[in-house]
C-alpha cells in the first residue's frame, strides 16, 4: 500500500483496526525499503561487526570511562551504546506512529517503509527482566560462541536422572547390571567432569529398559504419574546440562555482573529470541521518541541472528508493505511539521538541532 499522505497512514490504522487482546502495537520506519532490513546493526552485512561484539563494548567503555557508571546494567550499555551510533543487537522502535513515519521521509533520495508490529505481551519485557539480562549478555561472549550442546551428552544424563528415579520409587524395578554400570559411568562423569564419551548401544539399552519397566505397570494412574515425573526430569536434567557447559557457564559469570543472584536455569530457546524491550526512561532523545527496543538472541552460533517472528508484522488488505514513495518524502515531512514531528524534537542534543536551525535561516540574506 503507498502511503503519500499522513491521512493515507491514518486510513491504514484503521483498515487494521485495534490489536487483539494480549498484543501491543509499535512502529519503525526505513528511510530506504529496499537497502534497510529488520536487522540490528551488528549483524549488517556491509559491516559484519558481529566478530567483535564483545571488544566494541569494552573499547567503548575504556575509551569514554564517564560516560558508563558502575550502577549501569549490560542493557543500559547497549542503550547507551545504540544512541551514540555504535553497532549493538538492538534495534529501535517507536509506540507513536508519527515518529516511525519521520524517520521513513527523513532521506528524501529512496521510497520509504514503515513497518507495524503487533507484538504479544508475553514477549514484552521491562528493562530489568532476568531475559533482558540473559540476551544482553550473549555481547559479551566471543565470536564462536555456541548453545549447541551434544545431544548425546544430554540424553545420556537424561536417562541416568530418569533411572534414578525410578530406582528411587521402585527399587526391584530390574535393570540389568550392564544399565546399572553405565548409568554410574554417566554420575561419574557428571561429578568430576571427565570428557567420557558414551556409546549410542548403551544409551538405547538403558531407554529401552526404562520403556519396559513404565510398560509393566498394571495401575494406570500410577503409570500416568510416573510417565508424567520422568518428562519433568529429562526437561530439568537437560536444563541443568545445559547451564554446566563450559559456554553457559561464562555466559552466566556476565549475567550475574549484573544480578549477583541469577541462579543458573537458563532455558536453551531463550537465547534464541527476540524480544521487545521498554527501557528507563532516563534519556532525553527516548522520551521525545517513545522509543523502544526488539533485543535479539541468536540462532545457536553468535554468528547468526535470532530470527523475527513474522507474525507480528502487519501488511495491508493485499498483504503488502505500508510503501512511502520518494516525491512525496518531502510532502510527508512538511505534515510532520505541522503535529510537531521534526529533527529539533527527536533529537534534543545540541549537536543534532543545528542542521535544521541552519535551514530555517538558509532564506534571510543581505
Amino acid at each position: 500500500m503507498e502511503i503519500k499522505s499522513i491521512k493515507d497512514l491514518i486510513d491504514a490504522l484503521e483498515q487494521l483496526g485495534e490489536p487483539k487482546d494480549g498484543y501491543t502495537r509499535f512502529f519503525r520506519g526505513h528511510s530506504n525499503a529496499e537497502k534497510y532490513k529488520l536487522e540490528p546493526s551488528i549483524y549488517r552485512e556491509d559491516n559484519k561487526y558481529y566478530h567483535n561484539e564483545d571488544n566494541i563494548i569494552r573499547d567503548a567503555i575504556i575509551n569514554n570511562p564517564d560516560e558508563f557508571s558502575d550502577k549501569d546494567t549490560l542493557f543500559d550499555t547497549l542503550v547507551k551504546l545504540q544512541h551514540y551510533g555504535y553497532p549493538t543487537r538492538l534495534l529501535d522502535l517507536t509506540s507513536n506512529l508519527l515518529v516511525a513515519a519521520y524517520f521513513a521521509v527523513r532521506n528524501p533520495d529512496e521510497k520509504g517503509e514503515i513497518i507495524i508490529f503487533d507484538i504479544p505481551n508475553n514477549d514484552i519485557k521491562y528493562f530489568d527482566s532476568d531475559t533482558v539480562s540473559v540476551l544482553s549478555a550473549i555481547s559479551l561472549r566471543k565470536s564462536d560462541f555456541s548453545i549447541n550442546i551434544d545431544e548425546t551428552i544430554l540424553k545420556a544424563q537424561s536417562l541416568c536422572a530418569q533411572a534414578d528415579f525410578l530406582l528411587s520409587v521402585t527399587p526391584t524395578s530390574g535393570f540389568t547390571e550392564s544399565a546399572l554400570f553405565f548409568k554410574n559411568a554417566v554420575k561419574k562423569n557428571i561429578k568430576y567432569q571427565s570428557n567420557i564419551s558414551f556409546g549410542e548401544e548403551d544409551i538405547n539399552k538403558l531407554e529401552k529398559e526404562i520403556e519396559e519397566i513404565i510398560s509393566k505397570m498394571q495401575n494406570k494412574d500410577k503409570k500416568e504419574n510416573y510417565e508424567m515425573s520422568l518428562a519433568t526430569i529429562k526437561e530439568e536434567s537437560n536444563t541443568e546440562c545445559f547451564n554446566r557447559s563450559t559456554e553457559i557457564s561464562k555466559l552466566l559469570h556476565d549475567i550475574r555482573k549484573d544480578k549477583p543472584e541469577f541462579r543458573p536455569i537458563i532455558n536453551k530457546e531463550d537465547l534464541e529470541r527476540v524480544i521487545c524491550v521498554k527501557p528507563k526512561l532516563n534519556n532525553k532523545r527516548i522520551i521525545r521518541q517513545q522509543g523502544c527496543f526488539l533485543l535479539f538472541g541468536i540462532n545457536k552460533i553468535k554468528t547468526s541472528q535470532a530470527k523475527l517472528n513474522e507474525k507480528w508484522i502487519k501488511k495491508d488488505q493485499n498483504n503488502e508493505n505500508f510503501i512511502i514513495p520518494a516525491d512525496r518524502k518531502q510532502h510527508i515531512l512538511d505534515e510532520l511539521k505541522i503535529f510537531g514531528i521534526s529533527q529539533n524534537s527527536l533529537f534534543p542534543e545540541l549537536e543534532s538541532q543545528a542542521k535544521e536551525i541552519l535551514e530555517k535561516y538558509k532564506k534571510y540574506k543581505k
